[in-house]
């Protein structure tokens, strides 16, 4: 299968024309960048979106000089808590008037990382023109062209891996001090970017073990640990509370067992695509009996490499191609190491000319129809000049929202590509509109937002709309309650031949019902459930299209499962409507959606200690709290997820601050004390009391008490 013959020794000729072929590539790959950067138009997408937000938290605490949020930033809503590295880097681009075009370069400098890295491990098995076939063959895969104008991690991943595999094989078996410091840095580097980078260097893992029997390498080895965990290791322990719980749920969007249908085949099959069929089909057959022109005895490494990779991310229910690529390198080399020279350089060359196309679009794709698997040749995804009047429809909205709102929620019937609410929302940060936030779609629908922005045609890919169809119907359908709360402010054309509709709270709405005073012994809606409700209307204001003031009562209301008692509240601002009326137009307490508020003055309330002992066991997964007491502090203890837990915390109010905090006194799992500092990150530990997305509205408390079994306002 190779044309090599006996091992030659490495010319050096043949060096210095190969780095200049990486050099080439990789000025060929800076014009492609500068033709996608100047022609494209488009937004960041989902993921992209949340990345270059990211990265803008960092810009700010710097700028405001919060350095503790560097360390402990805020999760993203559903995300983990990601390491610093990327998106410090990924932060410069907001010196450029366009960053999420400026965040693509890079990409730049991880491709020209990646391509460096590649040919010297290329190098050290095939010292020949044939190193820079393998570079070429991987580096203009249609797979890391796609990463190159994506605001993602991930081409980093692979550039740092393929880079960390370049120092181990330097370092023979960490004999040598200044390639083993190197792996050490270039691994911590790798974690700080992102938390999955040690699946890629399993083997790397073996090789160190190895080394600790090797009287010549063990300190050696010892010290790149401890100089790599030293690095690392901090971040990863003061996020150890939250980093575990959030993984697992991120890994299970779109998630399908290992053990069920084609699982094990899946991550194939997407290769192809990825890495093109010629690599992909040559690649893996050469894996299977590599001829490496010398250091053989190496050769595992490089098997091993994709092998690992392979099973972790098949056994990781979410699946996407791109959490691969990095484990996908070494079967460039495995092709030219078993193919003829001819084949290799042919394989190359039609991958530089792929990677061309990819830009520009000129053919394809093409696919081939196979009993199989499809093979598709020339993907393609060429820059376009398309406007999504994100920009726009926001500006729009902040030019028109009720200015006497502290907070205005638009409810977004719409998740795609470039539609989405991770788009929006970097926008308004990017664009310092500090009034407006975008909210997904609930069972309420659109509750408490003063707009509804509808993507009236494709809402966006079938996985990921789930409860979109539905709501998008009740809003089109002229005779639902919708069309008596709302109505239509603006609408624009988007690229796709879709239609953004923008609804706003109808200003003309009458009071909902004419009594001054309603009572019922038992009321529903939605999740909330309440007995002996008592509310006093005040005046209405027609300006608002609500009342000034309503008092409120109550004798028990479980709300999320949360039993609190003895309630009494005034609302400010308060107005809402019904789902249904009667024949003679008069209000049905049926159903209703709250419309607005602007304050909730939370007079007193109370809640047991048995009763938050049940809530929290409904509302946290795997865990039995057999004991839990309310007297100056909160002391617990149990099980979660089979382990037993004692913890003591105090609920603070803070009226300066207008925050409520768990302020956590002892920690302890598994009978192991704990610093209470691991808790820190989870944000669910503090509330605030000022206007959020998910309460748009003002909480005012006289105090808080915790005594006698009860946790009490006042």
């Amino acid at each position: 299968m190779n044309d090599f013959g006996m091992t030659v020794r490495p010319s050096r000729k043949t060096l210095v024309l190969s780095l200049l072929g990486v050099v080439a590539f990789l000025a060929l790959e800076a014009l492609l960048m500068r033709h996608y950067v100047r022609t494209d138009t488009r937004p960041p997408s989902w993921d992209q979106s949340i990345h270059m937000e990211i990265a803008l938290d960092y810009r700010e605490a710097i700028h405001d000089g919060r350095f503790g949020d560097l360390w402990y930033l805020a999760p993203k809503p559903g995300m983990p808590p990601f390491p610093p590295a990327y998106h410090l880097l990924l932060r410069g681009a907001y010196a450029s008037q366009d960053p999420a075009r400026a965040a693509l370069w890079l990409n730049w400098w991880y491709m020209a990382l990646l391509a460096v890295s590649l040919f010297a491990i290329a190098w050290r098995f095939l010292p020949d023109g044939r190193a820079l076939a393998a570079t070429l063959a991987f580096c203009a895969a249609p797979g890391l062209q796609d990463l190159m104008t994506t605001q993602l991690v991930d081409l980093g991943m692979v550039a740092w891996a393929a880079a960390a595999y370049w120092a181990l094989l330097s370092c023979e078996g960490f004999t040598l001090w200044l390639p083993a410091v190197a792996f050490s840095l270039l691994h911590a580097l790798g974690m700080l970017h992102k938390w999955s980078y040690f699946s890629y260097l399993l083997p790397a893992y073996v090789v160190w073990a190895r080394s600790l029997s090797d009287r010549r390498a063990r300190w050696k080895a010892l010290a790149a640990a401890a100089l790599s965990l030293a690095l690392f290791l901090p971040w990863y322990w003061s996020h150890v509370a939250l980093l575990p719980s959030r993984l697992v749920q991120a890994s299970a969007d779109f998630a399908v067992p290992f053990w069920k249908g084609d699982a094990w085949i899946s991550y194939f099959r997407q290769a192809c695509g990825s890495l093109g069929p010629l690599l992909w089909a040559l690649g893996f057959v050469g894996l299977l009996a590599p001829q490496y022109a010398r250091r053989r005895e190496n050769g595992w490494l490089l098997a091993s490499w994709v092998f690992f990779s392979y099973v972790f991310w098949t056994v990781v229910p979410n699946r996407q191609i791109r959490f691969l690529l990095p484990g996908l390198a070494p079967l460039s080399i495995a092709l030219a190491a078993s193919w003829p020279s001819s084949v290799s350089w042919t394989v190359a060359a039609i991958q530089i000319l792929g990677a061309v196309n990819f830009a520009f679009g000129w053919v394809g794709p093409l696919r081939l129809g196979l009993p199989l698997m499809p093979l598709t040749f020339f993907e393609n995804r060429p820059p376009a000049r398309e406007d999504w009047k994100i920009e726009e429809i926001l500006r729009r909205i902040e030019a028109v929202r009720d200015p006497t709102r502290p907070l205005t929620n638009v409810t977004l019937v719409a998740n795609d590509h470039y539609f989405n609410a991770p788009t929006f929302h970097w926008s308004q940060r990017r664009l310092n509109l500090p009034h407006v936030r975008m909210r997904g779609v609930n069972k309420r629908l659109c509750e408490l937002s003063e707009f509804l922005l509808l993507k009236d045609g494709v809402l966006g890919p079938a996985g990921v709309i789930s409860g979109l169809p539905e709501a998008a119907k009740i809003v089109k359908n002229p005779d639902s309650w919708f069309h008596s709360a709302y109505e239509e402010s603006a609408r624009w054309m988007l690229p796709d031949r879709s239609v953004a509709v923008l609804y706003r709270q109808r200003l003309d709405r009458r009071r909902p019902i004419a009594q001054r005073r309603v009572t019922y012994p038992f009321f529903e809606a939605g999740t909330a459930r309440v007995r002996s409700l008592s509310l006093d209307f005040g005046a209405w204001d027609p300006a608002l299209a609500a009342w000034k003031t309503t008092r409120v009562k109550a004798q028990l209301a479980e709300v999320r499962d949360l039993a609190v008692r003895g309630i009494e509240a005034e609302l400010e601002g308060f107005s809402f409507t019904g789902l249904y009326e009667g024949g003679r137009g008069d209000f049905e307490w049926n159903d209703l959606r709250l419309m607005r508020l602007t304050r909730l003055k939370i007079k007193s309330l109370s809640i047991d200690e048995e009763d938050l002992r049940k809530f929290l066991e409904k509302r946290v997964p795997g865990l039995q709290v057999t004991a839990l007491r309310l007297d100056a502090t909160l002391k617990a203890s149990g099980s979660f997820r089979g382990k037993s837990f004692f913890v003591e915390a105090v609920p603070e109010f803070d009226p300066a601050a207008r925050r409520l905090r768990v302020n956590v006194l002892s920690l302890s799992y598994m009978g192991t004390p704990l610093p209470p500092a691991l808790l820190r990150p989870i944000k669910e530990l503090g509330l605030s009391l000022d206007p959020t997305p998910e309460t748009p509205f003002y909480i005012d408390l006289p105090g808080l008490t915790v005594k006698g079994g009860r946790l009490s306002v006042p």
